[in-house]
């Protein structure tokens, strides 16, 4: 009995159990190039096996490392071809316990393509196309992680963990659509999604509206929806992006200035500063003080931190403050102390 519904070559292409009939023939096993049946029963799950009496090939009970990373490559291009995969759900780095999603658009002239080409030096697992363009690119993790540079937005699928939890790829999750923490939300917010909700008491203080909305989202029984696990972590919730975006940004003796200002956007939307975040947590506060910019964080986070993530949030500081100052002097000071980290 197969352990993994490991796919079969027909007619030189890769299928998967589900994407065959029954009785259909030139089957070849991709191990050893013999003959292979597909078994569609009501009790076992859809697999193909060697005809009786053929050669001792152990593919289909014990595969290889590359053989399931084949599978499930193919699987998900299947899932995407039925436009099943509605979501794709990652872990928050700066939170860890927080899941959100990115939805999956589909488009009428979407082509799911396996092994595409997006530059020389660069093929990925699986990508949706649309009239030339890549819109999700899926890369599957077998052994070893992405390390190659590559182009967003793009997924990382735990190959192991996607079979077992998927139940070999026939059944995928449900995990219901990430929502902001109430307590971040601005109250236009609270009140929009209260009224979507269908509540007519919109009174009371934003405290008041936070905590009803709490208790509307707590007996939510709308349908959830497919979803695979990204094993990605480099970015951030939305809640997170909130905590990163709330320094204060000032000038000395100016309370309001766009330079300064300038500045903070740039890292806001820089990606430096989301890598550095889970480690170092948000910045607390720049301040331009006559063409020097002083960084205020908490400086015991950052000296824990590895060597890298200082070195690349320093980079980050020197590379936008250039943008303002020909010679930009900069410090990174704790803010409880003001003391140099």
């Amino acid at each position: 009995m197969t352990k993994f519904p490991l796919g079969a070559l027909l007619e030189g292409e890769y299928v998967l159990p589900y994407e065959v009939e029954k009785n259909t023939s030139g089957l070849s096993c991709p191990g050893c190039g013999e003959c292979v049946v597909v078994k569609k029963g009501d009790i076992k799950a859809h697999h193909f096996s060697h005809k009786p009496g053929e050669r001792d090939c152990k593919f289909y009970e014990h595969p290889g490392e590359g053989d399931i990373h084949k599978m499930v490559k193919h699987i998900i291009a299947f899932l995407l071809k039925q436009r099943k995969i509605k979501k794709v759900v990652r872990s928050c780095p700066g939170c860890k316990d927080t899941n959100f999603d990115e939805r999956i658009e589909y488009e009428e002239d979407d082509e799911v393509v396996i092994e595409y080409r997006v530059s020389d030096k660069c093929i990925v697992d699986v990508a949706l196309v649309n009239n030339g363009k890549v819109k999700y690119i899926f890369e599957i993790c077998d052994t070893h992680k992405t390390i190659r540079e590559t182009p967003e937005p793009w997924f990382e699928i735990d190959a192991k963990k996607f079979l077992k939890e998927t139940e070999n790829g026939t059944r995928l999750k449900k995990e219901r659509k990430y929502r902001m923490d109430t307590n971040l939300m601005k109250i236009e917010d609270v009140l929009q999604e209260l009224c979507d909700a269908g509540c007519e008491d919109l009174k009371g203080t934003l405290k008041e509206n936070r905590a009803k909305l709490q208790v509307i989202r707590n007996f939510d029984t709308s349908e959830s929806e497919d979803c695979v696990y990204c094993m990605r972590t480099e970015k951030c919730c939305p809640s997170c992006k909130v905590r990163m975006a709330k320094f204060k940004a000032t000038r000395y003796n100016d309370k309001n200035d766009r330079r300064v200002n300038s500045v903070k956007q740039r890292i806001i939307n820089s990606k430096e500063y989301e890598e550095c975040y889970p480690t170092i947590r948000s910045i607390k506060s720049i301040l331009d003080v006559k063409g020097t910019l002083k960084v205020y964080i908490d400086h015991t986070k950052f000296n824990h931190s590895k060597l890298y993530i200082r070195h690349k949030f320093e980079n980050l500081i020197r590379r936008e403050w250039c943008e303002i100052e020909r010679e930009p002097d900069f410090y990174i000071l704790d803010f409880r102390s003001a003391s140099a980290v």
